[in-house]
């Protein structure tokens, strides 16, 4: 009788964790964002998933039953007010070379993802994030063979700290960008990514003007259908390995846990 009692204390206990999880997360969407898909090689542990742990990332999600969908899809179903349960988007910071390690299993899901692009390091081939190694970029090559999973999207002309620059300055970087890359992959640019993930003053005017849709940030959050949304200052999800995973940012991401962790 006393084991009866536990084990039905223990099925009401996750029950009621599953309907708190369920109505408290099932009008939410996320945005992941990683930066390197690689074993760790010096500087900032955090910005590093190794492709082992990204592909099993990926097709936990995929399991869970998450539909991956692209930023114009996503920006779509916020502007008409359409159902966005089990959704997200992937995003990639800065373009580089080893997010290569992400494409296969990518394709093979079914999955899209965007990789934000700062034109110097594209045109150098290389960059160095403050406080980390040099690393290859990827090249324009590179984008137009995985075309079929990777969209790209603006992240700067320079990568700067747009928060602290003058109004024209900011203008350049966000419209120069846009222009390069769409006459690089003769595609539309629609979404930007704030370097650093600061955002500058009057950042709708001159977002909306220069023609983009959408603008993520590093602030860590769902979009909820719920809430009145801004398109340009989209929350992101950083995902990261737990070998770098501190207190806090489990704590940071601790909803985002528990919303896949239920499934909803």
């Amino acid at each position: 009788m006393k084991t009866l009692k536990v084990l039905i204390g223990v099925i009401m206990f996750i029950l009621s964790i599953y309907l708190f999880s369920y109505f408290r997360y099932k009008d939410t969407a996320f945005i992941l964002v990683y930066h390197r898909i690689d074993k760790y090689s010096g500087g900032l542990r955090s910005l590093y998933v190794s492709p082992e742990v990204f592909e099993k990332q990926m097709k936990y999600l995929h399991f869970r039953g998450y539909k991956c969908i692209s930023l114009d899809e996503l920006v779509r179903r916020l502007k008409d007010k359409e159902k966005i349960n089990k959704v997200f988007c992937i995003t990639f910071d800065d373009g580089y070379a080893d997010i290569k390690n992400a494409y296969e299993v990518l394709k093979k899901l079914g999955f899209k993802a965007t990789v934000y692009l700062h034109m110097e390091a594209v045109k150098i081939g290389e960059y160095a994030y403050p406080h980390m190694p040099s690393a290859k970029m990827l090249n324009i090559d590179d984008l137009k063979e995985m075309k079929d999973v990777f969209y790209v999207g603006s992240h700067s002309v320079s990568h700067p700290d747009m928060s602290v620059l003058e109004k024209n300055d900011v203008v350049y970087e966000v419209s120069v960008s846009k222009r390069e890359l769409e006459n690089t992959f003769h595609k539309e640019i629609k979404h930007f990514c704030y370097p650093y993930g600061k955002v500058f003053k009057d950042y709708q005017q001159i977002l909306q003007y220069s023609g983009y849709e959408s603008a993520v940030t590093l602030k860590s959050d769902f979009i909820k259908l719920t809430d009145e949304i801004d398109l340009y200052q989209l929350p992101r999800i950083e995902w990261k390995h737990i070998s770098s995973m501190s207190i806090k940012d489990f704590l940071k991401n601790f909803e985002f846990y528990l919303k896949i962790l239920c499934g909803v």
